[in-house]
């Protein structure tokens, strides 16, 4: 073995010979971290369980229903909850800035000390309202507060803006400063202040900044079980009572936009298949009276007296006439839907795409989920807003894209059909003996199927839209808030552990570091 090198033994023996250092270095150490555990305010967790329902029961009583079973699919009906997608609208940081402005989450009241104390519920005597801020303002002040209402305002800042103002006044005063109007209102908790005075450090922070904060550090929502459609939702805060305000807003929230989504979905398709019923009737009408006009004059045998003459096929020819019929008339109302200029901000009826139109289907649920996120924002602020603009550009690309693809099938529906026809053709030279008098009333009879096809259609979507509000899709809260009394953060015997183990390991390295260098 090289004799430059310590050995393990030589190593322990100076660590021994040094031992005083071992023990200043845990001594300090201790006292490092009895210190941070003194002056770092605890935090509490409260957890909550939430299951997001299945429409289980829907998809039951559609089945029992018939035709209406066949419709599974749209509108979210008759199929599972996709708890991830849940999961993540609890998320958004929409929802979140929305739980921040009722709470008034971005307003914080510190009372200074060797642990500094946050006010909240019936710690906090007085609110503060700024007026005439912008979203991206930082403000803060420092209150001075005596028990019989007397109050002194100083140290005011604004972004990195600082003033001198020194402002007296009483609770529930409006008090007139650099930074504007400042209103400051009692809460019942005042008169029971412990302390005769005390000074609050008052500030606001910028919401988004308020709502980046809790996703990253308070807010944990998560899926534990991927068979179950429950989301386990955990809040940390130095106040408890803050943590279970906090989950019951969040999923208060949740249930309210999620409500408010399928109502606006519903309600387009409700009013689009309202107005398509009534130009059908009409049409229909028409059919009925030239339909039975022409049976009546040339009294035209029944079409079960003529169908032997049809080749095996001719059925399946027929029903592939009338589907592809019945498609290209439901993409050319939505193509002419798309058109409008008058409908441009509307969310676009996505009952009339069903299953099978794939890609045109799943373009229009995320441009109707994107004309959503843009009028919510539209009702909080303007349609001047920056942000309003990006998404109208973004809704704008949507739209064309839409429209494009909804122009592409219905061009490759009319190939189809094309195809369908010269079939059709083939088997009609089957019934040449049969009276030209029958074959001239073909036309209005099938136009007759294909338009009675899609009003049944648009009565089952009726029915469907009106099932759909009396079983939403909601969560059920499982369990409420709770959460133990003790403390989860700091963990006083893990800092402990470390902070003796740190003692240790400081001394030692320098002791590993100095033979080293004598080597």
């Amino acid at each position: 073995m090289n004799n430059n090198k310590m050995t393990l033994g030589e190593f322990f023996k100076e660590c021994y010979a040094k031992k005083g250092w071992f023990v200043i270095s845990v001594f300090v150490m201790i006292v490092l971290a009895v210190i941070y555990l003194v002056i770092t305010p605890p935090k509490y967790t409260k957890k909550a369980q939430v299951m997001v329902r299945d429409n289980n029961a829907l998809s039951g009583l559609m089945g029992q229903m018939g035709g209406l079973a066949e419709i599974g699919g749209l509108m979210g009906i008759g199929g599972s909850s996709n708890v991830y997608n849940e999961l993540h609208a609890m998320q958004s940081p929409w929802l979140l800035l929305t739980v921040v402005r009722q709470m008034n989450l971005d307003m914080s009241y510190v009372v200074k000390g060797i642990r500094n104390k946050d006010l909240y519920g019936e710690d906090l005597p007085v609110t503060v309202k700024f007026d005439n801020l912008t979203d991206e303002d930082d403000v803060s002040m420092k209150l001075d507060l005596k028990k019989n209402g007397e109050l002194k305002v100083y140290k005011l800042k604004k972004n990195k803006d600082k003033f001198d103002d020194e402002l007296t006044g009483r609770v529930g005063q409006t008090l007139k400063s650099s930074i504007g109007n400042i209103e400051i209102k009692a809460t019942p908790y005042l008169n029971k202040m412990e302390d005769d005075e005390m000074t609050i450090t008052v500030r606001r922070t910028e919401p988004m900044a308020v709502v980046d904060r809790i996703s990253k550090t308070n807010l944990t929502i998560a899926v534990e079980n991927r068979d179950a459609t429950i989301i386990d939702i955990k809040y940390k805060d130095v106040s408890k009572q803050r943590a279970t305000d906090v989950i019951n807003a969040v999923v208060a929230e949740y249930r309210k936009e999620s409500s408010e989504d399928q109502d606006a979905q519903t309600a387009v398709s409700e009013r689009y298949v309202a107005e398509r019923l009534a130009s059908l009737e009409n049409e229909l009408k028409g059919l009925d009276t030239r339909v039975a006009d022409y049976k009546s004059k040339t009294l035209m045998p029944d079409i079960e007296v003529m169908a032997k003459a049809y080749a095996d096929g001719a059925k399946d020819i027929s029903q592939a006439h009338m589907e592809l019929k019945s498609k290209i008339y439901l993409v050319e109302a939505i193509r002419d839907y798309l058109r409008d200029e008058s409908k441009k901000d509307e969310l676009l009826p996505a009952l009339l795409i069903t299953e099978k139109d794939g890609g045109l289907g799943d373009q229009v649920e995320a441009y109707n989920s994107l004309q959503l996120q843009r009028n919510k924002i539209v009702a909080s602020s303007s349609k001047e807003s920056p942000l309003v603009k990006d998404f109208d550009r973004q809704l704008a690309a949507m739209h064309d894209a839409v429209l494009a693809s909804a122009e592409n099938a219905i061009k490759q529906l009319k190939m189809q059909l094309k195809g369908v026809v010269e079939k059709e053709n083939e088997g009609k030279q089957l019934l040449a003996s049969a009276p030209k008098k029958y074959i001239a009333g073909l036309g209005d009879e099938r136009d007759w199927k294909v338009l009675n096809e899609v009003y049944v259609f648009l009565l089952q979507k009726r029915e469907e839209a009106q099932m759909s509000k009396a079983l939403k899709n909601d969560v059920r809260l499982l369990t409420p808030p709770l959460g133990e009394k003790k403390q989860t953060s700091p963990k006083k015997g893990s800092i402990l552990i470390c902070a003796f183990l740190l003692g240790l390991f400081i001394p030692a390295s320098v002791i590993a570091i100095k033979e080293k260098g004598k080597g």
